[in-house]
């Protein structure tokens, strides 16, 4: 009786485990695997009480892995390293530092695993909830994106004073004080000297434009978006993104100031910043795409670039 009941207990453990393992895709999920073979091997052997105690230490792992998981350091990592150089795996790249900032794949546009996630950043950030509501968001931030012209944001380094400053006039000014660490990965990010005391970041407004790939990657594992909409609106993105910067650095730079007033400014909670900790590693970690993939490859373009229905690009 006993090992019936092991028996189907741990038959369903195990199967729990697996759905796990899978679903994080994560190494240590699958360093349970010798546990969950001794589970069986147990059974069968005709100790269950034995294989109770392996099932609970099963089970066990594999709640902190769901739990305790998903709330892994950012890290940079890929589904596939030699992935060939399309426009979309460009794209992707450009968004990369929300994927890190999860310790998720950076190069997987439709990512299942997400879907949970995807449903709830987007009601809390944008107050998406189906595809009407997605198309609706794509419209408005395009139509931000190009309203007025290029601003620049002036960062003091003495100070840590961030303003942007439009020549046209047309944008309010926008001004945050900096943390002593965020002006320092500041000075890091753009190569200023020890000597500089103020540093100028170019166009920062454009990238918002990655919020449009964040859109375009969950509106495509939610299946509000499909394939052909996915890829022509990834594929306009980048195509926007390679003309308004010239290199990684200048959008690593953007990215770091745009984010910055996104956010709202500097903060003494900033360590926990998920999303500013991700972006310092692309900066500087060897393997990220930031640092491996060229940024002026050829790009694939939109048959019909200007034609836009309902907010997707066709």
């Amino acid at each position: 009786m006993l090992t019936a009941v092991a028996g189907v207990i741990g038959a369903l453990v195990i199967g729990a485990w697996a759905v796990v393992a899978w679903g994080s895709r994560r190494r240590r999920a699958w360093l349970m695997a010798p546990l969950a073979l001794l589970v069986a091997v147990l059974i069968v052997a005709g100790w269950p009480g034995w294989s109770l105690l392996c099932i609970a230490a099963l089970a066990a792992g594999s709640f902190a892995e769901l739990v305790i998981g998903a709330r892994e350091a950012p890290a940079v990592r890929t589904k596939d390293p030699d992935g060939p150089l399309t426009t979309e795996r460009w794209a992707a790249a450009a968004a990369a530092p929300f994927r890190v900032s999860l310790a998720e794949p950076w190069d997987e546009v439709v990512r299942p695993q997400l879907r949970r996630r995807y449903r709830k950043v987007f009601e809390a950030e944008w107050g998406i909830t189906d595809r009407a509501s997605l198309l609706e968001i794509i419209d408005r931030l395009w139509a931000e994106l190009r309203a007025g012209h290029s601003a620049d944001l002036i960062v003091d380094l003495r100070t840590g004073v961030a303003r942007s400053r439009d020549p046209d006039g047309e944008r309010p000014e926008e001004r945050l004080l900096l943390t002593p660490d965020q002006v320092v990965r500041i000075r890091e990010v753009t190569g200023a000297d020890d000597s500089d005391e103020t540093v100028v970041i170019g166009a920062y407004q454009w990238w918002k434009s990655v919020h449009l790939i964040r859109l375009a990657c969950g509106g495509a594992t939610l299946d509000w978006l499909s394939h052909v909409e996915t890829q022509n609106l990834l594929r306009r993105v980048a195509s926007d993104l390679q003309r308004r910067y010239a290199s990684w650095q200048q959008l690593a730079e953007a990215f770091h100031g745009g984010y910055l007033l996104w956010q709202g400014g500097g903060s003494e909670d900033a360590g926990s910043d998920r999303v500013w900790a991700a972006l310092g590693l692309l900066t500087s970690d060897p393997a990220s795409p930031w640092n491996l993939l060229p940024w002026d490859m050829p790009l694939e373009r939109v048959p019909y670039e200007n034609g836009v229905s309902n907010g997707v690009p066709h």
